[in-house]
């Protein structure tokens, strides 16, 4: 894994584990509270995570997608203020709380170039598309093709749920990725998650300005 650390030697952090294969410049088009460091967390074509959060009084976790099965395997032990997951479950490869199984499989056996930009077609939507393909800072496609075969090489091996408490589910009603209903499934399951659906795609950065917006349920400056 592939982290950059955004600090301006504030006591809060935002851990922000993006989604598979997508640019690192999303989380830098929302805009960091002025007490607050921000590390962007990417690239899972291995999971080894080393960061010393000895230097933070409260670290908050905004997970997208897939992040959220990452962020729930390296960040367990770790202690967290606050937790939100963004379009994600702890169970991404599942007919009934996550991406179907049939589904996962097809996208990375045929994954290509072209099959790639369908795919970031059903991610974003009409309204969405134009923002998230003039985004700087994007993937290879080589790379991106490796992460997901380790990631599902992985989700395959390990099935565990439950690893972190998530405080916040946000949830895209016309996610056509991970089915929104799927996520609503899952989530309920977890009576201590509150739940928030909005009208929005599985990419819905183009909602939010700032990271604020995501962690106002939180009582953070």
């Amino acid at each position: 894994m592939r982290y950059q650390h955004i600090t301006r030697q504030q006591r809060k952090l935002i851990v922000y584990f993006s989604g598979w294969g997508t640019p690192i410049s999303i989380a830098k088009t929302l805009e960091l509270p002025s007490d607050f460091d921000l590390l962007i967390c990417y690239d899972y074509r291995d999971l080894n995570f080393e960061f010393d959060f000895s230097g933070y009084q409260e670290i908050y976790v905004i997970a997208w997608s897939l992040g959220v099965w990452v962020a729930e395997r390296v960040l367990h032990a770790t202690p967290l203020t606050y937790t939100v997951a963004i379009n994600g479950t702890g169970m991404p490869k599942h007919d009934q709380f996550g991406i179907p199984t049939a589904v996962f499989d097809g996208t990375l056996e045929s994954l290509s170039e072209e099959n790639l930009a369908k795919f970031e077609r059903r991610m974003c939507g009409k309204t969405a598309l134009e923002n998230y393909r003039s985004l700087p800072e994007r993937r290879d496609f080589t790379e991106v093709k490796q992460e997901l075969a380790h990631l599902n090489d992985c989700i395959t091996q390990d099935n565990r749920t439950g690893l972190l408490l998530w405080q916040k589910a946000i949830i895209g009603n016309k996610d056509k990725i991970i089915p929104a209903q799927n996520q609503l499934e899952y989530w309920q399951r977890h009576p201590q998650t509150k739940i928030q659906v909005i009208d929005a795609e599985h990419y819905l950065f183009n909602h939010f300005s700032g990271w604020q917006e995501l962690l106002k349920d939180t009582a953070c400056s």
